[in-house]
């Protein structure tokens, strides 16, 4: 087995989180400006710091199917999560830009067919706000909902076990102990730990019981003559049991 193979989990839970992160660190930013024109900047960051744990929290409950209640937290808060990332890239862009101004070129055949006005720099700068920010939030919620489901996958997986990792003295021995704790439920049977005199009086009892068997085996053993011939004896034993 090589490396990839005995990481490949790892890899995974790393593949997700690294975008889910980073997606995060940056709305973080981007809400705290919006919340940055009704707040001090101090609340502004506490602020958006929340609303980005909230999104994460609710995605991650209805990943669980913690019931439909939460789908109301998270709209909102996913709401929250596209304005401030929207209007943070829509102040920002520079519409006397050289950048600005090519991707204007470039796209205006384009958008103009989905209600973008085209030449018009304004409407070219609303959408492409609404384009580079509106993605950041389905990028982060996504990966995340693709990593708890990628988690119970992993826990519902039957698991595999290699041959050569069994001890099996050791196997024995803990499958043996647990069919006798089953087994002490199921018959309610305690365990008993006799002290030394339970013992000498267990002893005592047990050997009236024997020599008294056999006392009475002796004495119910008779000799008995056979009367048909006279000239000798013959001598038979007889039990109780014949």
């Amino acid at each position: 087995m090589n490396w990839f193979q005995r990481n490949f989990r790892a890899i995974i839970y790393v593949a997700f989180l690294v975008p889910i992160l980073t997606v995060a660190f940056v709305s973080i930013s981007h809400v705290t400006t919006w919340y940055g024109i009704t707040n001090p900047v101090s609340w502004a960051i506490y602020l958006s710091i929340g609303i980005e744990i909230a999104a994460l929290a609710a995605l991650a409950a209805i990943s669980a199917n913690m019931g439909k209640k939460v789908y109301l937290p998270f709209g909102i808060v996913t709401l929250i999560q596209f304005l401030g990332n929207i209007f943070f890239a829509y102040q920002y862009i520079d519409v006397d830009g050289e950048m600005f101004k090519s991707w204007v070129e470039m796209v205006d055949p384009i958008v103009s067919y989905i209600g973008v006005e085209s030449g018009n720099m304004v409407s070219h700068k609303r959408f492409l706000a609404f384009f580079a920010g509106g993605m950041l939030p389905l990028i982060s919620l996504s990966f995340l909902h693709m990593l708890v489901k990628f988690e119970e996958e992993e826990k519902n997986k039957p698991k595999v076990v290699e041959l050569d990792d069994i001890d099996i003295d050791v196997l024995s021995k803990e499958a043996g102990r647990k069919e006798a704790e089953i087994l002490n439920e199921e018959k309610d049977i305690q365990p008993i730990n006799p002290t030394p005199d339970e013992l000498e009086k267990l002893e005592s009892v047990l050997q009236e019981i024997t020599n008294s068997k056999f006392s009475t085996l002796v004495e119910n053993q008779e000799e008995q003559v056979d009367e048909t011939s006279p000239d000798k004896k013959v001598l038979r034993y007889t039990s109780r049991n014949g």
